[in-house]
Parts: structure tokens; sequence; C-alpha cells
């Protein structure tokens, strides 16, 4: 059982939401693995005098119909609410009417999790079935809260955030991101004490701080012989897991979204919406920027526009990059790995593996910006995110791995894990990256190193950056 951390702010939202005169409606969004339905589980247990009520559904099947689904759903129904009986599910309506007349103690929750999977052969879609049930029925049940819950943020968005009959009456829109650094030192406990820090930054630049994935963690053994067992040997937990991942969150009739993936994984840079259009054989149009929409509020993308420093507004060009480690991972090295082993019958080692973490040490600092803007002292910052400048007559090509702006400041943030110490090489790479920018010459300029495998003393001297941050401290107690 993945292990509950964290969440404590998530947690007090909802819970703060019950309302002793009518029903409330929350909804809770996230990746597969991420800890919904813990989260969901653990709401109970933090508050007295909770009733939850929990119903989740599978991906849907070809071969299962409309009704042998409501049969397995009434099943279930039966289970939670220890009936004695079938309950009347000869229609989807039918069913909830009668799941709502159960739920009468005060402060229940009607948990319905993986709800965009829910009902999808009906020729009724759920949506409206479950705002006719909570108009008639909910809105005025006092001490109620219903939770709809998903993988699927789209369909969370379209059907049912900006759903008509729900727009305003939805209290809490929470979206579940990876653990960050401070949660995974308690999620490990004491044992993170006796692994090297550095081992564990690895592995987060690995597989990121998604709870599932940090189960599989044995902090016995080292960062490389984690990654070998769970990711690049065939029966490892993660070797496959980004398949399965996927064919859970998307039908195979539509696999535009795996091949956008493909493309921007396999890129070594960003590459702007019509780039991607190309990579996949398409003419680009506004189809791309809906599935690179989709892909976005998911978690596996990251859209990055250009920033003007001086108007302090983004522009209209776009980049994407691959945002959850696990993902990115999966595309630099586990699945090149794999490829390389079924077309040569040889299981020879990885290739590139320092490298590649290096590069994943960027993803896994923008994922705890928190942290980093909370060290630097950071007030009311006006941007904060990857940056790029494209080339021009007038500019040089640029790409920062974090830029922060305030009112006044620029932080140009350089991310580095190396296997050694970072030398002073760093200091001419970060200048270049300055002289390059094109700023307003009002905002002041203050380079930060933030590394996980210690800096030469060298660097130290040089009294070059303003703040050099090592992300193990995160880690420490």
């Amino acid at each position: 059982m993945t292990k509950f951390v964290g969440r404590k702010v998530e947690i007090k939202k909802i819970l703060d939401t019950f309302n002793t005169r009518k029903g409330v409606i929350n909804v809770i969004r996230g990746r597969r693995r991420i800890g919904k339905t813990t989260l969901i589980k653990e709401l109970a247990h933090q508050r007295k005098g909770v009733t939850l009520r929990y119903l989740t559904s599978p991906p849907p099947r070809k071969d299962v119909s409309d009704e042998a689904e409501r049969n397995t759903y009434a099943l279930q129904v039966k289970t939670e609410f220890g009936l004695p009986f079938m309950p009347p599910h000869d229609t989807w309506q039918e069913l909830f009417y009668f799941i709502i007349s159960l739920c009468n103690e005060k402060k229940t929750i009607l948990a319905i999790d993986e709800v965009n999977w829910l009902a999808r052969k009906s020729s009724t879609p759920i949506e409206n079935i479950l705002w006719e049930v909570w108009e008639r029925e909910c809105a005025q049940k006092a001490g109620f809260m219903m939770i709809l819950a998903g993988s699927l943020a789209s369909w969370l968005e379209e059907n049912i955030i900006s759903h008509e009959g729900f727009v305003g009456r939805i209290a809490e829109k929470i979206t579940l991101k990876e653990l960050r650094l401070s949660h995974v030192r308690e999620f490990f406990g004491a044992r993170i004490d006796r692994a090297p820090q550095v081992d564990v930054i690895k592995l987060l630049c690995a597989f990121g701080g998604v709870p599932l994935y940090l189960e599989y963690i044995d902090l016995k053994l080292g960062a490389e012989e984690n990654i070998n067992k769970l990711a690049y040997s065939s029966s490892g937990s993660l070797h496959t897991e980004f398949d399965q991942m996927f064919n859970e969150l998307f039908s195979a009739e539509n696999q535009m979204y795996r091949k956008i993936l493909d493309a921007v994984g396999d890129s070594s840079k960003l590459l702007s919406p019509e780039e991607i259009a190309q990579k996949v054989g398409v003419t680009y149009t506004g189809r791309i920027n809906n599935l690179l929409k989709t892909l976005c509020e998911i978690g596996f993308l990251k859209k990055e526009t250009t920033w003007d420093t001086k108007k302090k507004k983004r522009g209209i060009k776009q980049r994407f990059r691959i945002s959850d480690n696990y993902t990115a991972f999966y595309f630099r090295s586990i699945k090149k790995h794999a490829e390389r082993v079924e077309n040569t019958g040889i299981n020879s080692e990885p290739l590139n593996v320092a490298s590649i973490l290096g590069l994943q040490f960027e993803v896994l600092a923008l994922n705890n910006i928190d942290y980093i803007v909370e060290q630097l002292g950071v007030k009311n910052p006006i941007f904060i995110g990857g940056y790029f400048q494209t080339k021009t007559q007038r500019q040089e090509a640029c790409q920062i791995d974090i830029l922060i702006q305030t009112k006044s400041r620029l932080y140009i943030c350089e991310c580095k894990l190396l296997n050694e110490e970072v030398g002073t090489g760093i200091i001419k790479e970060v200048q270049t990256k300055i002289d390059r920018l094109t700023k307003d010459k009002k905002l002041s300029c203050h380079p930060v190193l933030i590394h996980a495998n210690g800096v030469s003393h060298s660097v130290e001297e040089s009294d070059y950056f303003d703040r050099i941050i090592d992300l193990r401290d995160a880690l420490r107690s």
C-alpha cells in the first residue's frame, strides 16, 4: 500500500468545503499513479465524523457492454454500502438516484473516481446524468460532498468543470502534482539518512516524486542498481510502465498522442507546435494545439513561451518539453535501451545514463520550484519558468534552465547534476547566457547555481554566483 505523506494543504481545502446547509462538489485531477485514490481515502481519517463512500471505474473495454458495466458498478455499490441485495440499475440514472438515497450520514463524501471512464457507452453522457442527480437530490443535501476525480484532466475540464450545469457549483478544483523533495524525505523516513543523498536525487531525476514509483525503490541499493533493476530489466516494475499508463489513458484508435510524445521525447531540443506536426507527419492545424493542450493538462508535457523581460509579458512563440520525470526518462533512455536489446539480442549496458540524468535534473528542479524560490527569498515574482530566446538579426539564441524575474531583478538559474563536483567552466557557460539575454538595462542579473553533487572550492571562491543551492538539502532533516 502506498504510504500517505504530504497533501495537507489539499486535504484541508477539500474538508473545509463541507457546508451544513447544502451539498458541495469538488474535483480532483492528476496523472495515473499520482495518489488521487490514496488522498481520497485519507479524507475520512483526517477529520472526525466523516463517512467516505468510494466508487471507481476501470478503463473502458470494447468487449464490455453498457449493461455489463452497469451490473459491475452495481455490484461495487452493493459491497461499498453493505447491501443484502443488488441495487436497481436498469439505467445509470436509476443507479445514481439510488446511491444518493443511501448517503444519509452527516458529513458524507461520495467519491466517484475515474469518472472520465464511467458509462462511456451510455446513450446519455455521464456528466448530464450526474448534473441531473445533483440538481434534484444533492444540491440541498446538508453536509454532503461529491468528489469527481480522474486522470483525464481535459475530459474533466470540458465535461465537468466547464459543463454549464456545474459552472459556479464546484467548490475546489485540485490538481495533484508529484511529491516535493521535503515530502520524499517524509515518505522514506529514517531510511533516507542511510542512503547517499545524491543517489536519491538521481532516482528522483529518473522516476520523479510519484508515490507508487517511490514504493519500488530499495534504498539499500545504489541509484544505478535501482535504475537497472526497475527500468532496464524486462521484468522491472517501470520497464513497461509507460505503455500501460498510456494505454489506460488513451484509446487505441487515437495514437496521435503517442506520436507527439515520441516526437518531443526523442528531440534534443524543445519543439514548436509546427515542428511537432512535421515530425508526426501531419499538417499543422488547430487539432495539434488541442492535442498538445490535453497532454499538458494530463501532465505529460509543459508549454513554454517566449518571455519579454522588458515588457514583462509572454510572447506568442511556443515550445514544448516533457514535464514528467519518468516519462522523459522513458523516452530518453528506457525505450531506446529496449529497442537496442530487441534489435541486437544483446542485453548491453544502457548508454549515457549519467548525462541523461543530468538532463532530467532540470525537470526535477522545475518540479520543485517552490523550494528554489524560497531559498532565494524571492517575493512577488513576475515570471518563473524555463526560458528560450530565438535567434534574430538583433539577438543571439539563448536558453536558460530557470529564469525568475521580479520587479527589478533577473535570477538566471543553471541546473547541473554531474558525477563529480561542478567546476569553474560553469561560470563562463552561465555568463555567456547572461550576455546573450535580451533584457532591460534597469534589471540586475543574479546568477544562481543549482546542483546535487557538490561544487569545487574554486567555484565557491570565485564569488560569481549569488546563490549556490544544493537540492540535497531539501532531503535533509
